[in-house]
């Protein structure tokens, strides 16, 4: 029987594969994993998804300082939908007018990859753009020496919870306000799927909470273990901590399909099919 280790392994091995199989113009599909082959599924690097791709390529603007670095991480991830970014461009002043007139007219605003919050009884587009303006107008404060100590001053701020700070800190490891940070390889927040993703590669019940503090001592000791058996992948594409606390999670979604532990709703269907116009595969 395999260790609950050497599936995560294979977990990482194969999906990356998948992406250099997709990259390669082969066709779909591109693996004999069923649960893979099925369902959609995040990279082993992060910054390999749509969406963090299109950020990129599109919505950040290396080297435009900090304060503005730290504005577009914060608009990127709170919206984290490219149109609305693309429409926004680079009239950063413009964001609330833009978001709002696109609600407006019924257009898509923000991600359905997760839930933005907003505040009861005010417009979404304002407890947002409220929330980025108090942010950015404490900047100096917020952006610190570490990922870790930034991504703590950006939890002090209500409406900014530790996934969504995560989001921004992680996109500012790859910008160069981040770029020295010391801690990108070995650091990284909790949530609730990376929890149960190290918890069952302790062995133990995968529900058991996991405090950050906890947490912030396992992650390294897993990468240390992790990192030789992955070495090709790590070194080729420049893996942090974040991404296996982002494999950690996607290995617990793959278990719960294995041992029929619930549903997954994001089912994949290839590009070009009828029920896949527009779908994509990460």
């Amino acid at each position: 029987m395999d260790s609950e280790l050497n599936i995560f392994l294979r977990w990482i091995h194969e999906r990356e594969a998948i992406r250099k199989r997709r990259a390669a113009g082969e066709p779909w599909p591109w693996t004999d994993d069923p649960f893979l082959r099925a369902y959609r599924w995040c990279n082993v690097r992060r910054m390999d998804d749509r969406v963090s791709r299109a950020l990129f390529e599109r919505w950040y603007r290396p080297g435009s300082g900090v304060r503005e670095d730290l504005h577009r991480a914060l608009l990127g991830r709170l919206v984290n939908w490219p149109d609305s970014l693309d429409e926004i461009g680079s009239g950063l002043e413009n964001a609330r007018a833009v978001l709002a007139s696109r609600a407006a007219t019924g257009a898509k605003v923000w991600t359905g990859a997760y839930v933005v919050p907003g505040v009861q009884g005010q417009a979404k587009v304002d407890s947002i753009c409220d929330l980025v303006d108090r942010v950015v107008a404490d900047g100096d404060r917020v952006v610190r020496s570490t990922m870790r100590s930034t991504w703590r001053e950006l939890v002090r701020f209500d409406g900014m919870g530790s996934f969504l700070a995560g989001q921004v800190v992680a996109d500012l490891a790859h910008l160069p306000l981040g770029a020295r940070w010391p801690d990108v390889t070995t650091w990284a927040p909790i949530g609730p799927g990376s929890a149960r993703g190290i918890n069952r590669l302790r062995g133990i019940p995968k529900d058991k909470p996991v405090p950050q503090e906890q947490f912030e001592q396992l992650l390294p000791d897993l990468i240390g273990v992790v990192r030789p058996l992955i070495g090709e992948i790590w070194i080729d594409r420049g893996l942090h901590a974040m991404d296996i606390q982002n494999c950690l999670c996607e290995y617990d979604k793959y278990r719960r399909l294995q041992l029929g532990e619930g549903t997954v709703r994001a089912r994949y269907v290839p590009t070009g099919t009828a029920a896949g116009q527009g779908s994509l595969f990460g």
